[in-house]
């Protein structure tokens, strides 16, 4: 039957999250639920009959929280680049020692969810505003991973910054090579990928 979200009152429903009638829906329910189904059925799916079927809800509690698609779309790329990579900074931030950080990142970049991550990553071909977003989701989280890089192993910024895309490189090929693998498992790589840019930046110094 599926397996009851109670802050949410959400059912899971094999990819598909189905709202009860319980609760009333927050902005944020909506989002939360939208990013879901475009993981689950691709950026087609985030239609208003489709996301109110999921949810459970007629139009007019989608049109209490959004005024049309597009405001929703708008608000959905905002929610994505907000939890997916602003929060994230935000929380490894507040933490004082730097290895500390890098464990921290490693751990949350290994919690993100994949299926949306390949969705928004796929959806970018074929729509220039998903692709702006990507663009600068990317370039973010690139440049703090690069700034990471430079405090922790004492690298210039150019060295610094060439080992984050290669990094990067990696988080984003994981998601494609192996969608299926826990988070556990990802973790580790990624702790592996940290270890190996330690072992590079300490050679390229002494080239």
């Amino acid at each position: 039957m599926g397996v009851l979200y109670p802050d949410y009152g959400v059912w899971r429903v094999g990819f598909v999250l189905i709202m009860t009638t319980a609760e009333r829906l927050t902005r944020e329910n909506w989002l939360e639920m939208g990013l879901h189904l475009l993981g689950a059925e691709g950026e087609k799916a985030l239609t208003i009959e489709r996301l109110c079927q999921v949810a459970n809800r007629t139009k007019g509690s989608f049109y209490h929280h959004f005024k049309n698609r597009d405001e929703f779309i708008n608000a959905l790329l905002d929610y994505w680049q907000s939890e997916y990579t602003s929060r994230i900074i935000s929380t490894v931030e507040q933490l004082d020692n730097l290895s500390d950080r890098r464990r921290e990142l490693d751990r949350l970049a290994a919690s993100i969810d994949n299926q949306i991550e390949r969705a928004i990553r796929n959806w970018s071909s074929v729509d220039e505003q998903v692709k702006q977003v990507l663009k600068r989701v990317d370039e973010k989280r690139i440049n703090y991973l690069a700034q990471l890089i430079a405090e922790l192993v004492q690298l210039d910024e150019e060295m610094a910054f060439e080992l984050a895309i290669v990094e990067y490189a990696v988080f984003v090929g994981v998601q494609h090579l192996f969608p299926n693998a826990d988070a556990q498992w990802i973790e580790r790589v990624f702790c592996r990928v940290t270890q190996m840019t330690a072992l590079l930046s300490n050679q390229a110094q002494n080239v």
